[in-house]
C-alpha cells in the first residue's frame, strides 16, 4: 500500500510558465486529508521554495537541491544538509576544465544570508534583483557550506544538455553525483557523493518506518531517474525525458494534464 508520494515539482506537479493548477492543488490537499503523506523532491533551492508553499498550500516536508537539503514548508527552515567537502569540490572543478577551460562554476549554499554565489563568467538562467556575489570557485569552497555545485560549459563548446552530463559523468562521478535537470538549459549539478533524490526519499522514508514498496515517485528528467527506480511504484509524465520514461512502470499524461493529480486518485482508489 502507498502511503508517501514524491513529486517531482517544474515539469511535473508544475504547469510549464510555472503555475499549478487547482486541479493539483486539490488533489494535495485531498491527498493529505486520506493520509497520503505528499512529499516534493525538486533539484531547486530552498530559497525558491516559498512561492511553492504558498501556491500549493502544502505544509509538508521538501526534499530541495537534488536530496542535498530537506526543509519544512510551513517554517521555510531547513532541517538537514548534506555538503561537498571542499578538496573534492576543488578536484571536481580541475577534472571539468579538463573538459571545457572556459567552463563557469556557481554553488548554493547552506546559509539563509548568502546562498548563492558565481564566478565571474556564470550566466544564472533567471533573473534576480540583486545579483549574486561574483567569486573565485576557491573561495566558493572556503564557505565550507556547499550543497550543490552547479557547471555551465562556455559558449565555445558547443554542448546540448544531455552530452555534457554524460561528459561531467564520465569525469567525475567517482567523487560527486552528478546530473541534469532541464534539457533546454545546458548546466550539470552535483551534490555529495551519494546523495540523489533517491538516496534522501529513502533516507526520508526510513524515518517514517516505510520502505520502497510504500513509496511512489513522479518526475520528469534525469535527476528524478534515482528516485523513480528506487520507488516501490515509479511513473514519467508524458513530458518526461526518455530516460525517465525508461526506469518508470508507470505512465501519465503531462504536467499540463493535471499529472500528479491523475497519479493521486490512482493511489487514493488503489488502482
Amino acid at each position: 500500500m502507498t502511503r508517501l508520494l514524491a513529486s517531482d515539482l517544474d515539469g511535473t506537479l508544475l504547469q510549464t510558465g510555472g503555475t499549478i493548477s487547482p486541479t493539483n492543488v486539490e488533489a494535495i490537499a485531498r491527498a493529505t486529508f486520506e493520509g497520503l503523506d505528499v512529499v516534493f523532491v525538486t533539484g531547486r533551492p530552498p530559497r525558491w521554495m516559498q512561492d511553492i508553499a504558498e501556491m500549493t498550500g502544502h505544509k509538508g516536508h521538501a526534499i530541495c537541491a537534488n536530496g542535498s537539503v530537506l526543509m519544512d514548508l510551513e517554517s521555510l527552515e531547513i532541517i538537514s544538509f548534506d555538503l561537498i567537502d571542499p578538496e573534492v569540490g576543488l578536484e571536481a572543478a580541475r577534472r571539468l576544465r579538463d573538459i571545457d577551460p572556459g567552463i563557469s562554476f556557481a554553488v548554493e549554499l547552506a546559509r539563509a544570508e548568502l546562498d548563492f554565489l558565481v564566478d565571474e563568467n556564470y550566466r544564472p538562467r533567471w533573473e534576480v534583483s540583486v545579483p549574486p556575489p561574483r567569486v573565485s570557485v576557491e573561495e566558493m569552497f572556503e564557505t565550507g557550506l556547499v550543497t550543490k555545485f552547479l557547471a555551465r560549459p562556455s559558449e565555445d563548446v558547443v554542448h546540448d544538455a544531455d552530452t555534457f552530463l554524460t561528459s561531467a559523468y564520465e569525469a567525475t562521478s567517482d567523487i560527486v553525483d552528478v546530473t541534469h535537470s532541464d534539457i533546454f538549459d545546458v548546466l550539470v549539478e552535483m551534490s555529495l557523493l551519494g546523495i540523489n533524490k533517491g538516496t534522501s526519499l529513502a533516507r526520508l522514508a526510513a524515518t517514517r518506518g516505510l520502505s520502497a514498496e510504500h513509496v511512489a515517485a513522479v518526475g520528469d528528467m534525469p535527476n528524478d531517474v534515482p528516485m523513480i527506480k528506487w520507488a516501490g511504484r515509479g511513473a514519467a509524465v508524458a513530458n518526461a525525458h526518455e530516460w525517465v520514461k525508461e526506469v518508470a512502470n508507470e505512465h501519465l499524461p503531462s504536467n499540463d494534464e493535471h499529472a500528479v493529480a491523475i497519479f493521486i486518485d490512482r493511489i487514493l482508489n488503489n488502482d
